[in-house]
């Protein structure tokens, strides 16, 4: 396996002679990683692109959009795609760390606090993270007990027990009259649970190229020896219980359906054995902004309500036509008092125009202003009130959010949403209201 990382909005070149391109903004494939990619810049499904065709100095090349995650190749090229949140220097463990925690958040997968032993982890990719995250969830599980559960089994047998089937022994035919038609309950590990976490943990410990991983994974298998892997994902989920006495598995159903699903809001389909899955970072960090500012809400300003796609308003009112859906609303006494939209995007809040002058704009697109525009007038009683647009931080975009009058009471507030202190940004945005 070749293992190779880029961020969003990279190039990718075809080469023969090796991998030498590497580098976050451009890296070099063979051709058969080549032909496997460009099929999907090419693919009639344009809402799920993730890859584009275009060039790079004079040369064919192919270039990623804002997507995030992993692709692995038929051939084996492992391909991890970090987001961008920076122009120029950009660590690479740093920012795998920041697009761990949310995917935790997002997923309700409890993210475990970075510590002295797990520093190192975040020098392997993506995959490898999840995979180790998931192996420590099931052997706390493991340590726990594993959850049996009464098992309904009929049978013939020479002997009766449990409840004889009358009916079925009826119909017995002469040359079996002397076996028994019986049913039984057997107290068993064979349940839809942990039919599910065997396929996940063979799964995983087939795309996993880590050595400690291996272990883990291997010594985990003893414990799922008896248990058949689930051959029927579908019914075995809608099996799962959440009973009281199966509570230590709660944390393990989003990794489990992670892994034999491939759920994200955007998954490679293939027939090769590699993970690949790819999240849109405009939908991340959209979700990552909603579920820190409910949480912080719920905390710390029990006033306050923060709700998401809310789609009560119509731009046209007759008719009824061009739907309104802003990211998220604040609500006070069930009054709609600030519309927040979250645009991942790194503008410079210090922009010039060509000639020197500085650009009053902000770099912001003049499209997201007439949005947040007519979000006002529509949601904030009688157009006043707070509009805000959510941006990442990164360093032409400070602690300063900039405002903008948009006539009479309507305000709109530029945000820098700090992703590695996102509790703090969250607590600003809501005292601004």
């Amino acid at each position: 396996m070749r293992e190779l990382c880029i961020r969003e909005f990279a190039y990718i070149i075809q080469d023969e002679q090796g991998y030498e391109a590497n580098q976050l903004d451009l890296c070099s494939v063979n051709p058969e990683a080549w032909k496997y990619l460009e099929g999907y810049a090419y693919s009639n499904d344009k809402g799920n692109r993730f890859i584009k065709s275009g060039s790079y100095k004079g040369k064919k090349a192919l270039q990623v959009v804002n997507f995030v995650g992993v692709i692995t190749t038929p051939d084996g090229t492992h391909l991890e795609i970090l987001p961008k949140t920076n122009v120029d220097g950009q660590d690479t463990k740093e920012t795998r760390e920041l697009l761990v925690r949310m995917l935790f958040e997002i997923d309700d997968l409890t993210y475990l606090e970075t510590t002295d032993a797990s520093l190192v982890l975040f020098d392997k990719p993506l995959p490898e993270i999840l995979i180790n995250r998931f192996l420590h969830k099931l052997a706390d599980v493991v340590r726990k007990g594993i959850r049996k559960d009464y098992q309904r089994i009929e049978a013939e047998e020479k002997f009766l027990k449990g409840q004889l089937l009358v009916s079925q022994q009826l119909n017995q035919p002469v040359g079996k009259q002397h076996l028994f038609r019986i049913a039984y309950d057997v107290f068993s590990e064979d349940r839809a649970e942990n039919r599910l976490i065997h396929a996940a943990l063979v799964q995983v410990a087939r795309w996993s190229k880590s050595d400690k991983n291996q272990k883990l994974a291997r010594e985990l298998r003893f414990a799922f020896n008896d248990i058949p892997k689930s051959s029927d994902h579908k019914t075995d989920f809608s099996l799962w219980r959440d009973s009281r006495d199966m509570i230590s598995y709660r944390a393990l159903l989003p990794w489990v359906k992670l892994i034999l699903n491939h759920q994200s809001p955007f998954a490679i389909k293939g027939d090769h054995a590699g993970i690949s899955f790819l999240f849109p970072m405009e939908s991340l960090f959209e979700r990552y902004v909603a579920k820190i500012l409910q949480k912080t809400a719920s905390q710390n300003h029990a006033e306050y309500v923060v709700k998401t796609q809310i789609s009560s308003k119509y731009l046209s009112e007759a008719p009824k036509a061009f739907l309104l859906k802003p990211d998220l609303a604040i609500f006070k006494n069930s009054k709609v008092i600030g519309i927040l939209d979250t645009k991942w995007k790194l503008i410079d809040q210090n922009a010039t125009y060509q000639n020197g002058k500085d650009d009053p704009k902000s770099s912001i697109s003049q499209s997201d202003i007439y949005q947040m525009f007519a979000y006002g007038h529509k949601y904030l009683e009688r157009a006043a009130g707070k509009l805000m647009l959510i941006y990442p931080k990164w360093k032409k975009l400070t602690d300063e959010p900039r405002q903008f009058n948009l006539g009479g009471d309507l305000k709109l507030d530029v945000f820098p949403f700090d992703l590695k202190e996102p509790e703090k940004s969250a607590n600003s945005i809501i005292e601004r209201f």
